[in-house]
């Protein structure tokens, strides 16, 4: 008897495997599907995709305290007028009685400015520009310390406008602020650090011959006096954590030549990154999850001395120090010879302030700082404490920051929708969902802020922005099925079922032709 006639005479059997293909197909199916079923929280597609587009700059009102010829303002109008990531809102008023007497009794730069900060208040992000009588003896352009630039009827106006380009942001994150790519792709901004909320700051005292030389130099009160000002000075743009170590028996791997032109050995600046690969290791910065800015000061040995780096035409560089971008700086100090019958290891201080000046002046060269330097013409005045930064600088700083911080989010949270795109499989939870939201609403907030000129507000928006874009883009969940293609789900996929399947498939084999031979005998009949 074949299977079909005994399955026709018992057709129990067949009746009981179609009851399991049901069962298998209505609640099997749906129960496999709800379960393996990838949850994604709703993410605001359109708005990140329309992120480029938003019109996005800085607004920073200029207020000029006196009477200037209408030519002068309209040019310097249209000059500024070019500068394509800020905009400049142009007023003009009249200096008050104790303004105007300020004015005239201000004998020198410092005593004008001082008694002018305290009449002129400038709010954050702002400046404001003094025209001076003629008659003064200073210089046509001079800059204070509290967003005040003080200038005379007959000034240059390309000095001028250069002056307020240059303190409203450092010229290459101006000229990159608000570009469709990162700051990063630019080769002139390669010096520039990653924007990021803190940074880990080394100052690494490198001694090869402890045995031969014994240092002395109170680190502790070194970074006390120079740097803290400078880190609680920008707590509000970044936090900075600094440290300091001392390396012993550790050296630099180069091999300068004595230069008979100069009586010292000389260190071209070919070889200067040779010297960073060899003591990468040493440094210790792996050990911080944060970026780090190393700092490094370098005692040579004493068949090197003295030791000064030279420029690629042979002349020696006057800093004796290299600026390694987006990494720190490398300082070379010589100390003096060891007399011929001296007692080993012979004391040596160092000079804190030559060490912690090049410092400053790396770091304000990473960050950056902006600077007036290169504008020639123009006195700038420093703070009392000449290691302290100004008001515009800490404001230039900001901005260059704000901007940074913006096209950075940007390319995040778009780079996120391509990667949830691509990947079917990929989890969104409503802790990544709830991130990418916030972001997206703390970028708008600071792209509002920055319009309006409300500097302050637009940091802390985007350091908001920045730190949720971050932390879901580097999510867990976001991470674990980044390398799972869809091919794997097959391997996993069709052992596990293809031995069900077939037993299935074949039973309602069977019904089927049980229906058709009931359907043809009752036609029969």
């Amino acid at each position: 008897m074949s299977k079909e006639e005994d399955n026709a005479k018992n057709p129990e059997g067949a009746w009981a495997a179609a009851g399991f293909a049901v069962v298998l197909l209505v609640v099997g199916v749906p129960v496999w599907w709800f379960t393996t079923t990838v949850y994604r929280a709703q993410l605001p597609y359109s708005t990140i995709e329309t992120l480029s587009s938003q019109l996005r700059h800085h607004t920073v009102g200029v207020t000029i305290i006196g009477s200037l010829p209408p030519s002068f303002q309209e040019d310097l109008v249209k000059s500024l007028g070019s500068m394509q990531s800020v905009k400049f809102l142009m007023s003009q008023r009249q200096p008050t009685k104790e303004e105007r007497q300020a004015l005239h009794s201000g004998k020198t730069p410092d005593e004008l400015d001082r008694h002018m900060s305290q009449l002129v208040r400038v709010a954050a992000g702002m400046l404001a520009v003094v025209v001076l009588p003629e008659a003064m003896e200073i210089k046509e352009v001079v800059v204070g310390t509290d967003r005040l630039i003080y200038i005379k009827p007959t000034a240059d106006l390309q000095v001028v406008s250069s002056v307020v380009r240059n303190m409203v942001m450092d010229p290459l994150a101006s000229r990159y602020a608000f570009t469709n790519r990162p700051l990063h792709h630019k080769k002139e901004a390669m010096r520039q650090v990653p924007t990021e909320p803190g940074y880990d700051v080394t100052l690494t005292l490198m001694v090869p011959e402890p045995h031969r030389t014994k240092i002395e130099w109170d680190a502790r009160a070194a970074v006390t006096d120079y740097l803290s000002p400078v880190v609680k000075q920008l707590e509000n743009v970044s936090k900075l954590t600094v440290r300091s170590q001392v390396l012993y028996m550790t050296g630099l791997s180069v091999s300068p030549q004595w230069s008979e032109a100069h009586k010292h050995y000389a260190l071209p600046e070919n070889q200067l990154p040779l010297t960073i690969n060899a003591i990468e290791a040493k440094l210790g910065s792996f050990v911080w999850t944060r970026p780090s800015l190393h700092f490094v000061v370098y005692i040579p040995r004493e068949k090197q001395l003295p030791l000064h780096i030279h420029a690629a035409d042979g002349s020696p560089l006057p800093s004796n120090s290299f600026l390694v971008p987006r990494w720190g700086g490398v300082m070379i100090h010589n100390v003096p010879t060891a007399a011929p019958n001296v007692s080993l290891p012979r004391p040596v201080t160092l000079d804190s302030h030559w060490i912690m000046s090049t410092v400053l002046t790396h770091l304000h060269r990473l960050l950056p700082i902006p600077s007036l330097r290169e504008i020639e013409g123009v006195e700038t005045l420093a703070m009392k404490d000449s290691s302290m930064l100004t008001a515009w600088q800490l404001d230039g700083l900001a901005r260059a920051r704000v901007s940074a911080y913006l096209s950075n989010i940007r390319i995040t949270l778009q780079s996120l929708c391509e990667l949830v795109g691509e990947i079917s499989n990929m989890v969104i939870s409503d802790e990544v969902g709830g991130w990418v939201w916030g972001a997206v609403e703390e970028w708008e907030e600071c792209g509002r802020a920055t319009r309006e000129g409300r500097l302050q507000d637009a940091t802390l928006y985007c350091t908001r922005s920045f730190t949720q874009a971050d932390a879901a883009f580097f999510h867990p969940s976001m991470l674990a099925l980044l390398y799972f293609p869809d091919n794997q789900k097959y391997a996993i996929y069709v052992p596990l079922f293809l031995p069900v399947s077939i037993p299935v498939l074949l039973s309602l084999k069977m019904v089927f032709g049980l229906c058709r031979k009931s359907s043809t005998k009752e036609k029969s009949e």
